[in-house]
């Protein structure tokens, strides 16, 4: 019955319909400990992969779904964060196959880093990611995007705050539940990359890749982010080179889906330290899985 009304309430909250009376609060959204102390999240998301090369050409989806477990604590003024996925199920489909990786051996391993009260993730431990998940999903940097940037100031609805690295974030019109708000904001984002590194290779790989992001997300006064929404377009050219024999251009369409369970109870897990560790001892693995089972997909721009 508890149950039951935990996943009425989250239904409730996230498809709350919109409130003009609640449009006159301006509210700054920060993240704190107390938002992400015992915080769960689902995530489902699910990429297509189209290249070609030589005038052939080639498709593939992949997919996941994982359940992401949160510890915080306050730190100089950030937020010390660890992350795991408790739950995780993988999958790739191309024209010959279908992959579905045991993602045991990542299931518990440890993200941590320094999270900014608005939003800026610096990444200080990553888990060890077993080959055959790093085969479908890049995992290791799983974390590093996850949180959504947020406006440094309040936003009147429909007010627009840009920086200078490519994010846009549009206040839009609120949402409410019982006469609470829920603050919602579209976010845009845009990144150009001229080269990528290779694994066993001490030179870079040259591309051009361009990555276009647009999606929305939902803040709660009180418990912060319960909703995001992604939607991810990354095209890339690859020139012929020692390392590549013809040119290679891709694209992949991503869409990815974050919602806080609302039935885990707030800052009531078990404490124990967060193992956070300074930058120095970052483990450099590539790739890693996400949360529990249905066919979804990867990672974020850049993966």
């Amino acid at each position: 019955m508890r149950e039951r009304g935990g996943a009425l309430f989250a239904a409730a909250l996230l498809g709350a319909t919109p409130c003009l009376g609640a449009q006159a609060l301006d509210p700054i959204p920060r993240y704190s400990p107390q938002q992400l102390q015992c915080a769960q999240f689902i995530e489902t998301a699910q990429s297509t992969i189209a290249a070609q090369s030589g005038g052939r050409g080639r498709e593939q989806t992949i997919g996941r779904r994982g359940v992401w477990q949160f510890r915080a604590a306050p730190s100089r003024g950030d937020i010390a964060l660890e992350g795991w996925l408790d739950a995780l199920s993988l999958w790739r489909r191309s024209p010959e196959t279908t992959i579905r990786p045991d993602t045991d051996g990542l299931i518990g391993g440890r993200y941590g880093g320094i999270l900014s009260p608005g939003g800026r993730y610096v990444p200080q431990v990553q888990p060890f990611v077993p080959d055959e998940v790093a085969e479908v999903a890049g995992m290791s940097t799983a974390l590093d995007d996850f949180f959504p940037p947020l406006p440094p100031h309040a936003l009147h609805p429909g007010e627009v705050w840009k920086d200078s690295v490519g994010f846009r974030i549009q206040r839009l019109s609120d949402s409410a539940l019982s006469g609470l708000p829920l603050y919602r904001f579209a976010l845009e984002a845009t990144g150009e990359t001229r080269s990528a590194p290779v694994t066993h290779d001490t030179v870079p790989l040259r591309l051009h890749q361009v990555s276009r992001e647009r999606g929305t997300f939902v803040w709660h006064p009180t418990l912060g982010l319960v909703k995001r929404e992604r939607s991810i377009v990354i095209e890339a050219t690859v020139p012929s080179s020692r390392t590549v024999r013809q040119a290679v251009r891709s694209r992949i369409e991503q869409r990815i889906s974050v919602v806080r369970d609302l039935r885990a109870p707030v800052e009531r897990c078990s404490p124990g330290k967060l193992p956070v560790r300074p930058a120095a001892a970052r483990l450099h693995r590539s790739d890693t899985g996400n949360p529990a089972p249905v066919e979804p997909a990867p990672g974020a721009p850049g993966q």
